[in-house]
């Protein structure tokens, strides 16, 4: 019977330390997800800006090579 308050209080510490590894635990795992989530945005934007800026510089080209061949003398 003497030994039952220190057990109580060993399995207390237990259950404690448990409990904070745990938070530990989803805390890194939220900021892993975060920061995936975050580079898989980030790769899909930057994706998106290059298709357009090339779709842009492809219009661009066009619209330039038509220019220059209305102004070019026909032979």
């Amino acid at each position: 019977m003497a030994n039952e308050p220190a057990n109580q209080v060993a399995s207390g510490v237990d259950s404690l330390a448990e409990s904070v590894g745990k938070m530990s635990q989803v805390s890194v795992d939220m900021v892993t997800n975060v920061m995936n989530t975050s580079i898989e945005v980030f790769k899909t934007v930057n994706k998106i800006s290059v298709d357009l800026a090339s779709n842009a510089l492809n219009a661009l080209n066009q619209a330039l090579q038509g220019i220059s061949s209305a102004i070019a003398p026909k032979k």
